[in-house]
């Protein structure tokens, strides 16, 4: 193992969260030889993550190794002051990330969980890390939580999006920030997961040029129309005039096995 790697997790089964692991987590946690190390130590509890996912069970986390390219790399690059994450999970991506956004001197990392159970986990976490005056954690329906930030942040774009929650919603809730100019240009969007278990969808239209853009949208439009159904607003369209320079970042998964980081950011196309 290479200097810096962290032991694999365990291969993910087919059952792979929800079945009382994100409890005994904690419970390992708060039992680990290490605790009274772990305050103000984001890198203690995320090793001891690592440790239980290597030696317990499989947990759904972004990895040391994807998360490093962002924490170590993407972060201290693009100098984020305000960063949302779709999908909190139990928080390793908050502690990581919202470790590394102190450091550059950020000023919020918002992290939004549907599961009020993981929600309270990695509040929990990020308590224990010393992080509560950087990273905060938001309970409820992703789509409901975006638009509540509208309001909150009015005027404020994200300078970073991570996107690590249910893989079918990533093009879907993308748009929704697009919609609510929440990604603007000079938004990086970084979606994870883009090859293990891969996302094509999410891939092409992050890579759909303007003109097929603005024929989609034409053509969605008209059929919503045409519809004898009501309006659904759980459907974005997006924004046409906001495009993608984007790269695939190829990496590791927890695992051990070959993963991805779809690194995209916005840019302003001129309305025709």
């Amino acid at each position: 193992m290479k200097e810096g790697q962290r032991a694999v997790y365990k291969p993910e089964e087919a059952v792979c969260n929800n079945d009382g692991r994100e409890e005994r987590l904690l419970e390992f946690i708060q039992s680990h030889p290490k605790y009274k190390e772990m305050q103000g130590k984001p890198e203690v509890i995320l090793a001891a993550i690592d440790e239980f996912g290597h030696k317990e069970d499989f947990l759904m986390n972004v990895g040391w190794e994807k998360g490093n390219i962002v924490a170590e790399e993407l972060i201290p690059e693009l100098q984020p002051d305000f960063m949302i994450e779709l999908g909190g999970y139990v928080g390793y991506s908050a502690l990581l990330f919202g470790s590394a956004l102190k450091r550059a001197r950020g000023r919020k990392y918002l992290s939004l969980e549907a599961s009020p159970k993981y929600a309270a986990i990695a509040a929990a976490l990020v308590e224990l890390a010393g992080l509560n005056d950087v990273v905060e954690i938001i309970i409820g329906p992703c789509r409901d939580s975006l638009r509540k930030l509208r309001q909150t942040y009015p005027t404020g774009a994200v300078d970073v999006l991570f996107i690590d929650h249910a893989k079918p919603h990533y093009v879907n809730d993308l748009k929704l920030c697009e919609e609510l100019s929440l990604v603007r240009p000079g938004t990086t969007v970084i979606a994870d997961n883009v090859i293990l278990p891969g996302n094509p969808k999410y891939r092409a239209y992050v890579r759909e040029s303007t003109d097929d853009k603005i024929l989609r949208v034409k053509q969605e439009q008209k059929a919503q129309m045409a519809s004898l159904a009501e309006p659904n607003d759980e459907l974005s369209l997006g924004n046409p005039y906001l495009t993608y320079d984007t790269t695939l970042i190829e990496s590791l998964a927890p695992t051990g096995e070959v993963d991805g980081l779809e690194v995209s950011r916005c840019i302003q196309v001129e309305n025709k």
